[in-house]
């Protein structure tokens, strides 16, 4: 195990030197079927509800961007109370907890789910839907392991109206339809496409550390999106996205939880810092890390967790977790660039708000903290 938490500790200090901004949320993790299919059903419960929405703001336009996915688990992992007693033998009677424990058998589930996603402004030029629908399998070993694998389908559409205007700010302007304009006349036009995505993850867990390792690949037949229907050679090119979650033991009355995110998309573009200023369609790379805190086995059903992250080491986001018992998780955050002046493609502003509704939670997150495995 020493080796393992070295490993894990060294990949996190290496994935700390990539450079880059995007376009989408600050809480990406509170977004998992969007950034990882295979992530569906990776929840304490039956049933999942969530919504983020996210206010941002640069210098140049303002823009709205709201995701909403509600995912559900099926299948019987392990009955609920059967492994606390020596010996006894295990019954799969209803879908349990959200543990692993050594001398459970190797079982799994499925997880399906659904996920909407719209960013737009009612001034700007570019306004998108993405409707997704995700199917992922998930294992957990009786050596305390557990790993999943997940595939999704997504129906993107895009408008443009650049008769609204054409304020536009590409590091909070959306993406994956490609823009500026490139005609002299104000233009009206639509773009839709289909999109296939996949994606896995592995993990282990002990009472000391809980590690997990994760990515996933999209786009992966290259839809077409010119959104001026003028270029049948446009593509969407791939998305990688990648991540490790650290659980570490610290007391008896408080556990952390280390979060590295990582996204490379390759229509959009790189840090001004990172790329000459006259290359034009720029790869986005962005890199999200982070800390929480949560209390253990809390007394109260209303709990105030909290935690603070950092998009490539160059914006700083406070992170505000509140846990209404079992049912409600209320997320807050607020991103703010630390040199937007020196680093142009980190000037945005955003206010971040989440809700997320759990059917049939068997514990709040705090409760049993140093035996579970889902942290999203």
């Amino acid at each position: 195990m020493k080796n393992q938490k070295f490993l894990i500790l060294s990949l996190l200090l290496i994935s700390g030197s990539v450079m880059g901004q995007n376009a989408r949320f600050s809480q990406i993790g509170s977004a998992p079927i969007q950034f990882n299919p295979s992530l569906t059903g990776r929840f304490d419960g039956k049933a999942r509800l969530a919504g983020l929405f996210s206010f941002q703001q640069t210098d140049v336009t303002k823009m709205q961007h709201q995701n909403i996915s509600l995912d559900a688990k099926f299948g019987k992992y392990r009955s609920s109370g059967d492994e606390e007693t020596p010996g006894a033998v295990v019954k799969i009677t209803k879908e349990g907890k959200d543990e692993v424990y050594k001398k459970s058998r190797s079982l799994g589930y499925w997880g399906v789910g659904l996920n909407y996603y719209h960013y737009g402004y009612s001034k700007g030029p570019i306004d998108a839907t993405f409707m997704s629908a995700s199917l992922a399998r998930h294992f957990y070993n009786k050596s305390n392991k557990f790993y999943g694998f997940g595939v999704q389908a997504t129906y993107a559409q895009g408008k443009l109206d650049e008769t609204k205007g054409v304020a536009y700010d590409r590091e909070i302007s959306g993406g994956t339809f490609p823009y500026p304009r490139r005609t002299a006349a104000a233009y009206k036009g639509d773009k839709s496409y289909v999109d296939f995505n996949a994606g896995a993850y592995y993990g282990m867990v002990t009472d000391a550390v809980m590690f997990e390792l994760g990515g996933s690949l999209s786009h992966l037949f290259y839809p077409h999106n010119d959104i001026y229907n003028k270029d049948s050679e446009t593509q969407l090119r791939h998305r990688i996205t990648a991540h490790s979650v650290l659980r570490l033991h610290l007391n008896s009355k408080w556990g952390m939880v280390q979060k590295n995110m990582y996204w490379q998309e390759g229509l959009y573009y790189r840090s001004q810092s990172l790329l000459p200023k006259d290359t034009t369609d720029r790869e986005i790379v962005a890199f999200w890390s982070g800390v929480e805190f949560y209390k253990v086995n809390p007394v109260k059903n209303i709990n105030v967790n909290f935690g603070f992250y950092t998009r490539s080491f160059r914006t700083m986001m406070p992170y505000l977790n509140v846990n209404l018992g079992k049912m409600a998780n209320l997320r807050y955050s607020y991103e703010l660039p630390i040199n937007s002046s020196k680093f142009k493609a980190y000037s945005a502003q955003r206010n971040e708000v989440a809700l997320i509704l759990t059917y049939k939670r068997y514990t709040s997150p705090g409760t049993k903290f140093y035996k579970k495995v889902n942290f999203w």
